[in-house]
């Protein structure tokens, strides 16, 4: 694979991607590790290890910060437009403990598909 773009759980995909990334490939994640990565097999295939993280521009005030919302704009028109779909799942209504809990346990369950919501 020349290109492989972790949506989850980095650590336990690690292995798999390390084997399966192809000579000078690129591996890009925005999901945080929990144990240190292993990266033999990436330096013998010269393979780029790249981190996406949503807020580097502004934590950072990098010179391109303008183009977060720049790409906001874009990803909300392609929403619009139907060309990209949410990703949520469900939504809890009632801003509240036991819905925050609730929440919070359907997360860490780690079988979820798509995001969990909870409404005012």
């Amino acid at each position: 694979m020349d290109y492989i773009f972790i949506l989850n759980d980095t650590d336990g995909h690690w292995d798999a991607v390390s084997e399966l990334i192809a000579p000078q490939g690129h591996i890009c994640s925005i999901v945080e590790n929990e144990r240190p990565l292993n990266q033999d097999k990436l330096k013998s295939k010269s393979a780029a290890l790249h981190w996406e993280f949503m807020y580097t521009r502004s934590m950072y005030q990098t010179a391109d910060m303008a183009r977060q919302g720049e790409i906001l704009n874009e990803v909300a028109k392609l929403v619009d437009n139907g060309v990209v779909e949410s990703s949520l799942s469900e939504t809890l209504h009632g801003l509240s403990v036991e819905s925050i809990t609730e929440a919070h346990r359907k997360v860490l369950d780690g079988h979820m598909r798509g995001k969990v919501v909870v409404a005012f």
